[in-house]
Order: C-alpha cells, then structure tokens, then sequence
C-alpha cells in the first residue's frame, strides 16, 4: 500500500509539473513591449532616465480644439516617471502604426486639458496623460517613442501584433518574430 501511495504521489507531481511547464514557457515568451509595459529612455550622458508606459489605445471621443482633423482622432494613455535626475518629456518623439508600416505623428500641439504635459519632472515625480493621433487610414496597432538613439520603444497589442507582419521587428520578441 505504501508503495501504491509513493507512486501516486509521484505521478501527481509529474503531472503537476507538467501543467506548469506550458505557463513557465508562456511566461517566458510573454511580450517586452505590450501596452501597460514599463520600458526606460535613459540620456546619452546617463544623468537621467525615464520610464514610459503606454496603455488603452482606442478611437477618441474627444474634441480637438484649434486642430482641423484630416481623419479620425484616436488617443493613447502615457505615464511617464522620472526614475533618476531630471527628466523633460519629449512627446513629439512619439507616432501611432498601422499594420502596414504607416505612421502618424503625435498631435503635440493639441490643446487639450487631458494631454499628457510636457513639463520638467523632478527625480520620482510622475505625470499622466493622452496621447492623440490623426489616423488619416488604417488604424493604429501599436504606439512607437524614438529618442534618437538606441532602439525605439514600442507598446503594441501582442495577440494583434502576432497576426500581422510589420517590418518594424523588435529585438528577441516573440510578437515581432
């Protein structure tokens, strides 16, 4: 019977282990660059570094006041953190992309009380706002920020991502592969 029980208990923790190894490798293969990631933009010197993170892009609702769309206005949320020194967001650097490589430019210049401002953070101050794009053809699948340096950041919908070739492929990312 003892014998019986040790083999039961055996088989149940291979069996366990084996459920687990699907969720270890999802985990592993999980993508470095989906919306609601925390992805670091630190400067050339190295004195400061920000964390951004870009969540929920969808058509918007909001108006566009002082701007005359050319296509539908869609939005994006960003935080950004000032993780060491001080740190002035660059929001120009950002652009929403399409499935077929096309791009549109941040609207920066939208007056907008919900836009993400681009005020000076002091070392761990946060600020939290929109990002607007006017989507003049396909819709946006992904939001890129380019510093100029280094690789861009990029937050996209991976399961969407994964279903569409793009020529923007991210380094060691499943989606983009």
């Amino acid at each position: 019977m003892r014998r019986f029980c040790v083999a039961v208990i055996a088989a149940a923790a291979i069996g366990i282990a084996g459920f687990a190894e699907p969720a270890i490798a999802s985990a592993a293969n999980e993508c470095m660059h989906g919306f609601g990631s925390h992805q670091q933009v630190v400067d050339a010197s190295g004195a400061s570094a920000e964390e951004w993170t870009v969540t929920d892009l969808k058509k918007s609702a909001d108006p566009a006041p002082g701007y005359h769309l050319a296509g539908q206005l869609w939005e994006a949320t960003a935080s950004v953190k000032a993780d060491s020194g001080t740190v002035t967001p660059i929001i120009p650097n950002f652009s929403a992309f399409t499935a077929d490589d096309r791009s549109y430019q941040v609207l920066w210049q939208l007056a907008s009380p919900q836009g993400i401002p681009g005020a000076t953070l002091a070392q761990g101050q946060t600020s939290t706002g929109k990002l607007y794009f006017d989507a003049t053809g396909a819709d946006p699948v992904a939001v890129t920020y380019r510093d100029g340096a280094g690789h861009p950041l990029m937050w996209c919908s991976c399961a969407a991502m994964m279903a569409m070739p793009m020529r923007m492929p991210m380094e060691n990312c499943p989606c983009c592969s």
